[in-house]
């Protein structure tokens, strides 16, 4: 075989190749660019969090901020469920108790997180690790689908933009926040069905995907909702064919919208339902108008090479510097409708005055003010940039470089180095991210200068080696974007988180193998995270989430806990006996050294390395009667804690004796402060010499047959160091009372024994005040109130997440307390009868009793949940309903056709041209070979894509060029 019958036989081979389903699918479905759009950015992210030793490729790991304190603790109760089978209705892990549904709704609800049950048990940050990337990974994926789909492009290019995107600043500074970009990742696709509503009135993708978005994180997806309507104005504009079609494609957006939303519902109505008991339920409109940043700052932002935001700052709008490069061609350029350069910029606008407006980012951001982590749609920003500078790309391939688009490049990157310049004042350097990002736009303009001046054989040649030099330079970009801001998002050590995890992993053993009993609740005695007790998986109090149930939190902060109603927190570290039996709390753990205090209530069980296990002696129950009093009892805020639990106990048992009783101060010394009294416990201080800080130590007289206790309040940070001591033994000592005002103990002392505390003033503060209060509480009394309520308790036959069931015996006529926050999907049933629920406490859940033995029942449904079930299994009916009439619909329009043709006699086969001019019909463009031009903005353009003038020249024939937007 010769060389000609070589090249003739491989001609033949690639013909049949691409004539091949294999061929078919892979590229004229555009699968090769979407999974190269996926492997991209995906890599990349790997790729640097293996510079930076992210396990497994080394000892750290990515848990920061609020992931290491929220989202991984609950990601790792989801994997627990889908491990063991535990209902993701409520869990019993944090919080006291927690509609778990509502809470995953913004957390964990992540279709990708059922990976995780391959990582198997220790493997859940790794999981988490790899669902992130991937997550990325799909934000190139589905932005490529949207590339090819809009502008009808398939070519390695799409996979170029995609990553600009997928790696955006906002990706870059804000990936640790994990549960938003399941909905970031599906925007794209969201924005990719508005178009094919508007274009071919194809409505299924935007609602599949819609439903999908609201379901993965309604959050973000309310985002995805605010966006849809201007981007279906936009959509609208350019592509419906006159003022019916337009109403006709509006009436299809509503209700494709409405459809979306009522599948999302079984999560939907849950979440809306569990933020009305949170403290975002109360925020109010702003009444002026603000804005927050120097627009200056804001667009001298846009350079590449920069540190994102990560928890305060500026909005993360930047997603390369090639977009900033093409923005202006886009803008400026012949051959792009100005209808379509006007919603662009219209757009873009609306984003960045939306970040910078007060009222305007209440709006975006739910109605309610962000507590950091600013801008959180900011990412819209980057998405409808990328689409533009692909737009101004795509017209670049198929008309060829003009002179005029390199000067037209030049403009965006100009001003935004100036502006930075500005911006920056007397601290401008040229060095840094201002350079790097100089340099990279220098060489991706020499890049088109290149492609412009060599002379190329084809035009395809040209676009294909222009393409793969431009995507080389544009990923060492973004290799090096995604390197800074894995290191300004930062990392932390792998092997030490969660701390002693093995300790008190062997302790929780302990406890579970030796008590049989079928609930009980367990804490520590020092925090770690905010959520101890979704992180190690024990059924405890502590929660930080903003789903936390705003009722719950001003009951511990009455009580002496650690909570703050904005925070949206309440923890334990330490508490009093009362509070401890109250919430059931009979196990406590202290991961270093001993307790050194309440020998008397906690008793020392286990030991694990350098955790010890304690075991309450007074624990109660879920449930316990108590007087019909505590219906009566008012929430007053001015109390101290001691004496609202003075109060508390009289409303339970009606028994009016003195319970914690204030002590006198025996010793007060100070070192550096001038103190004066206000009152019982109220302190004012001033620092009048040169140190930075000062110190008051107050002793007080330990009493027999008493403990006594202490409740400290910093008041705004004044003073934050505590130091609690009993005889020589340090009972607590640290920054105590930073944040939060805290109720303590104070040692085992007895008459003869002293106990002291040591408040230290805050360096920032010269002048303040704290409160420092101290009261005893007899055992004796309390054993009594511990007496009163345990012979009443109910007695649990069978515990799952959404049901109890058990026996109570009730001396008299009251009310049983149950220590579960109140929410209205709970249900009890006495002897099989249902009766009405209330809150005690104006926090917990209740029911009256009356005297006698009962059987009990308590069943929890989350509120709305079964309304939204019911909804979405309406909306799926009606999808599948009105999915299946319009394919009906069509086949019918199809045979009518058909019959049309034959009785007209045109019985014979299309002609090759009619077949190609019918796809062209069906999507209202005219076929190529129809060599009519038109005039359209300022030129005259051919349907093939060039001018005029080009065609009289008698250039190159350029590739395939048959996009709506490219009219």
């Amino acid at each position: 075989m010769n060389k000609e019958e070589r090249r003739a036989a491989a001609r033949l081979k690639i013909e049949r190749f691409r004539k091949g389903k294999f061929y078919r699918i892979m590229y004229e479905k555009g699968i090769l660019y979407f999974i190269l759009s996926f492997l991209i950015p995906f890599s990349i992210m790997l790729y640097a969090f293996g510079m930076f030793g992210v396990h497994p490729f080394g000892n750290r790991q990515i848990l920061v901020v609020d992931l290491w304190h929220q989202y991984y603790p609950f990601f790792r109760v989801v994997h627990e469920k889908l491990v063991s089978g535990g209902s993701f209705l409520y869990s019993w892990e944090n919080g006291l108790g927690t509609n778990f549904l509502s809470l995953i709704s913004y957390y964990a609800a992540s279709p990708l997180n059922w990976i995780s049950v391959f990582f198997g048990d220790g493997g859940e940050r790794d999981a988490l690790t790899f669902i992130l990337a991937a997550k990325i990974g799909f934000a190139g994926a589905f932005f490529s689908s949207f590339l090819r789909y809009t502008y009808r492009r398939k070519d390695f290019s799409i996979c170029m933009f995609s990553v600009a995107y997928a790696l955006c600043s906002y990706t870059l500074g804000y990936y640790w926040n994990v549960m938003w970009f399941d909905t970031v990742a599906m925007f794209p696709l969201a924005m990719m069905g508005i178009v094919m509503l508007c274009r071919e009135g194809r409505w299924k993708v935007f609602t599949i995907t819609l439903a999908l978005s609201l379901i993965a994180n309604y959050y973000v997806g309310y985002f995805t909702c605010i966006f849809s309507i201007f981007m279906f104005a936009a959509s609208s504009i350019i592509e419906c064919k006159g003022i019916k079609d337009w109403f006709r494609k509006l009436i299809l957006m509503v209700r494709s919208s409405a459809l979306g939303i009522g599948l999302g519902a079984f999560m939907l109505l849950p979440a809306y339902f569990g933020l009305k008991l949170t403290y975002s339920a109360n925020n109010s409109m702003p009444k002026d108008i603000s804005f927050y940043e120097d627009w200056k700052r804001i667009f001298g932002n846009l350079l590449s090479y920069n540190e994102p935001t990560k928890v305060d700052g500026l909005p993360n709008f930047a997603c390369g510097m090639l977009a900033v490069m093409l923005f202006g061609v886009f803008v400026f350029a012949f051959g792009i409708k100005i209808r379509e350069k006007i919603a662009t910029v219209i757009m873009l606008g609306v984003i960045a005055v939306s970040c910078n407006m007060n009222i305007l980012n209440f709006i975006w951001h739910g109605f309610h003010f962000t507590n950091q982590i600013p801008y959180r749609f900011a990412f819209i920003f980057s998405f409808v940039l990328a689409a533009a500078a692909f737009r101004a790309y795509d017209m670049i391939l198929t008309r060829g470089i003009k002179i005029y688009h390199l000067v037209l490049m030049l403009i965006a990157p100009s001003v935004v180095f100036v502006l930075y310049k500005i911006s920056q004042g007397v601290d401008y350097r040229f060095e840094g991210a201002i350079k790097s990002s100089a340099i990279i736009a220098g060489a991706f303009w020499l890049i088109f200068v290149a492609a412009k001046v060599f002379p190329f054989k084809t035009q395809k040649t040209r676009n294909i080696l222009m393409t793969i030099v431009l995507s080389a330079a544009m990923f060492s970009e973004f290799i090096s974007n995604t390197q800074i801001g894995v290191q300004t998002v930062d990392t932390t050590n792998y092997t030490e988180y969660p701390a002693t995890y093995d300790d008190v992993e062997a302790l929780l053993k302990y406890e579970r193998e030796n008590d049989k009993s079928p609930f009980y609740r367990t804490e520590m005695t020092q925090t770690y995270t905010l959520n101890d007790s979704a992180l190690y998986g024990y059924r405890g109090l502590s929660q930080f989430s903003s789903a936390a149930n705003v009722s719950v939190t001003v009951l511990c902060k009455r009580l002496g806990l650690y909570a703050s109603e904005a925070g949206n927190r309440y923890y334990y570290r330490t508490s009093t006996p009362v509070v401890n039996s109250l919430f059931g709390i009979k196990y406590l753990v202290k991961k270093s050294g001993v307790l050194n205090s309440e020998d008397w209530v906690m008793e020392d069980l286990h030991t694990a390395g350098s955790s010890t296990l304690y075991r309450n002696r007074y624990p109660l129950s879920i449930g316990f009667m108590v007087s019909e009093k505590v219906l009566e009892m008012e929430d007053v805020s001015e109390a101290n804690p001691f004496e609202y639990q003075n109060n508390l106990v009289y409303h339970l048992t009606d028994n009016q004796d003195e319970f914690f009783v204030p002590q006198p101060v025996a010793l007060a010394e100070y070192d550096g402060l001038e103190v004066s009294k206000n009152g019982y416990g109220n302190y004012t201080f001033q620092n009048n010499t040169e140190e930075s800080t000062g110190s008051a130590t107050y002793t007080y007289d330990c009493i027999d047959g008493s403990y006594i206790y202490g409740y400290a309040n910093g008041s705004g940070g004044t003073c934050d160091h505590l130091e609690i001591k009993c005889g020589d033994d340090v009972i607590d000592s640290g920054k105590l009372i930073e944040s939060y005002p805290i109720v303590f103990p104070m040692g085992n002392g007895q008459t003869g024994e002293e106990s002291t505390v040591k408040i230290t003033s805050n360096e920032k503060h010269k002048t303040g005040n704290f409160k420092l209060m101290v009261y005893a509480l007899k055992k004796e009394r309390f054993e009594e109130f511990y007496n009163d309520l345990a012979d009443e308790q109910v007695e649990i036959d069978k515990f799952t997440d959404c049901k109890i069931s058990g026996k109570v015996s009730a001396q008299k006529d009251g009310v049983l307390f149950l220590s579960i926050p109140y929410e209205k999907g709970w249900k009890v049933y006495i002897d099989g009868e249902r009766v009405e629920t209330f809150k005690v406490l104006q926090a917990m859940l209740g029911v009256k009793v009356c005297s006698g033995e009962h059987n009990i029942r308590i069943e929890y449904t989350p509120e709305g949940f079964t309304l939204g079930v019911t909804i979405t299994f309406l909306s799926a009916a009606l999808f599948i309903f009105i999915a299946y009439f319009e394919r009906k619909r069509r086949m019918r329009r199809k045979e009518h056709s058909s019959e049309m043709q034959y009785e007209a006699g045109d019985s014979s086969v299309p002609s090759t041209y009619r077949q190609g001019a019918a796809i062209y019909d069906q999507f209202g463009i005219p076929h190529p070979d129809d060599h009519i031009g038109r005039v359209e903005d300022s030129e005259v353009v051919l349907y093939d894509g060039r001018t005029a003038v080009e065609k009289e020249a008698g250039n190159e024939e350029p590739e395939s060029y048959d996009s709506l937007q490219r009219h």
